[in-house]
């Protein structure tokens, strides 16, 4: 599919009713929810996946791009694939575009897992690594090794939609959602810790969480078994 001169790709099939759109973290695509989508698949659903623009199938996109960029796309592959309202599921990134979507009311139902989106605690020792980077960067030293392992897989030009996308918090996008909502966390995530689950749950009217134990930031496929299992209850 094109998309302002990108090809997204996309997989999926059935009805326009009732649909389910799988929204993949940074740095992975549609490929890393297989599990889901095939248990969903084998069970009757209408499952479609997207890979977003930059990973995957999908177009780089430019290098001006943010999150709501990435939302627009999104929002146009569902239209244009007829899709009513469909489900939207995010991990990590995808639920940052998840929650975006639900704000607009395109959206019937969310499943967040993992999500990011919300502005962190910034912690002491975080504090004093950009306080070395920044000063790194006025002497004048090399920083392409400074950041996060997502940052520095990154081409040049995602690198930049990146620091924009992590930039851009959506807490004032909660009290305007207002469809159900299911939160699904690993209580060892130490990417988007359990704090920020209980802020989605508290912001959004209309949510339940489920905490798993021994599990971190890819809970829905360390317990993909429990992870299904809600998924299914919950789009019923």
């Amino acid at each position: 599919m094109r998309y302002n001169g990108l090809e997204v790709f996309y997989k999926g099939s059935g009805g326009v009713e009732n649909a389910i759109v799988l929204l993949h973290g940074w740095g992975a695509s549609s490929g890393a929810m297989d599990g889901i989508y095939n248990y969903l698949c084998r069970n009757g659903k209408s499952v479609y996946a997207i890979d977003f623009p930059g990973f995957g199938k999908s177009d780089e996109p430019p290098e001006d791009w943010g999150v709501y960029d990435y939302a627009d796309c999104a929002q146009f592959v569902i239209e244009s694939l007829g899709l009513v309202k469909p489900v939207a599921v995010g991990h990590s990134f995808g639920g940052r575009v998840a929650l975006i979507l639900a704000a607009r009311k395109k959206v019937s139902k969310i499943v967040l897992a993992d999500s990011a989106g919300l502005k962190p605690k910034i912690s002491l020792k975080k504090r004093l690594a950009i306080r070395r980077y920044k000063a790194a960067k006025r002497k004048g030293k090399q920083t392409e090794n400074a950041g996060s392992d997502d940052y520095r897989a990154l081409s040049p030009s995602m690198r930049k939609v990146f620091v924009r996308v992590v930039n851009t918090h959506l807490n004032s996008l909660l009290p305007r959602i207002d469809v159900p909502a299911l939160i699904f966390w690993g209580k060892e995530d130490k990417d988007t810790p359990p704090y920020m689950a209980r802020k989605l749950n508290k912001g959004i009217k209309d949510s339940g969480l489920i905490m798993l134990d021994g599990a971190g930031h890819f809970a829905y496929a360390e317990r993909h078994d429990v992870f299904n299992a809600a998924v299914r209850a919950f789009t019923e």
